[in-house]
């Protein structure tokens, strides 16, 4: 692992870049053991969309049947599970190319998917913001956004073209879904170190350097670690919300996600017990006040995202 990002790490738990206290033989089994996992959730996910996801709606539409709302959020998942896997494939893709930070942008992308099928479950109504008022706005069909006495859209309100004197908040940013979906806690720490890798922040420029070097040939192993555990993190909860769904309809199926979320949800909360007792360790070693201080915070955000995992 690179010293200078090694440096950073230890002087900064905002970045929450997991792993980095470990013993270097510890560290390369977690790695190996992540690998298998991310390796079964993938297999999986295949069979599960082959197997599962069938878009009702167009074949109800071609048939002239009637479609429910129901049969609107079940496409809708498994739109976005379909979405899901595939970009799993691109992020396996990327990890035998050992480009980890992509692979890791990625992950951002798939924590996308998750809330949004996460918050249609999680609130009904979430389907109207998804679907309805976002189709909706397309070419102003339906809906418009309110303006300004300036005449500027006012984003975030939208009213039917047929009666401007409606007025709809319009739930379309990641953060407001992720609120819906009782996601903030990740919203807030994973999202966040997400996006920083995603956007030019400099703060994660150790990436893309070695020494005073930069480089694009850089393969940082505790990135590739971040990757995995990210990913089988929000497979996981994915999960969760097609069981909470309940569109799995083939019961051989349900079983083998339910038998994963029995088995692997413990393994995945080991990860997180044993930073924190790494952290325990030298938050007891250390003497400097401000850096106490930021491994008391760095425990609070492990244990809030011990509470998140499900």
């Amino acid at each position: 692992m690179s010293s200078d990002f090694n440096e950073i790490s230890a002087s900064s738990y905002r970045n929450l870049n997991l792993g980095y206290l470990m013993k270097r033989g510890i560290f390369m089994d977690n790695i190996k053991t992540l690998k298998r996992l991310f390796n079964n959730y993938l297999n999986l996910n295949k069979v599960l969309v082959d197997q599962a996801a069938i878009a009702v709606v167009p074949a109800r539409k071609t048939g002239n049947l009637p479609i429910s709302d129901l049969d609107i959020e079940e496409d809708y998942i498994y739109y976005c599970f379909t979405k899901f896997t595939k970009t799993m494939i691109a992020i396996e893709n990327l990890l035998k190319n050992e480009l980890y930070e992509d692979a890791l942008i990625l992950v951002r992308s798939n924590y996308e998917c998750l809330v949004n099928a996460k918050s249609i479950i999680k609130n009904d109504k979430m389907i109207d913001h998804l679907i309805d008022y976002k189709l909706g706005l397309l070419n102003q069909k339906k809906y418009d956004f309110v303006k300004s006495k300036k005449g500027n859209n006012i984003w975030g309100k939208i009213s039917p073209i047929k009666d401007k004197s409606i007025e709809i908040a319009y739930i379309s940013n990641i953060s407001q879904i992720a609120e819906v979906a009782e996601e903030e806690t990740s919203y807030k720490y994973i999202y966040s170190y997400l996006c920083d890798i995603t956007h030019c922040n400099m703060v994660t420029s150790p990436y893309y350097r070695e020494g005073i070097q930069y480089t694009y040939k850089l393969a940082n192993d505790l990135v590739l670690f971040n990757v995995l555990l990210w990913s089988i993190y929000f497979n996981l909860k994915f999960y969760n919300t097609l069981i909470d769904s309940e569109i799995l309809e083939i019961q051989e199926l349900e079983d083998s996600v339910l038998d994963i979320l029995i088995s692997d949800q413990i393994k995945v909360l080991k990860f997180f017990e044993d930073e924190e007792k790494r952290i325990i360790k030298e938050l007891n070693a250390i003497s400097d006040e401000e850096e106490k201080i930021k491994c008391r915070e760095y425990l609070v955000v492990l244990e809030s995202l011990k509470r998140n995992a499900h």
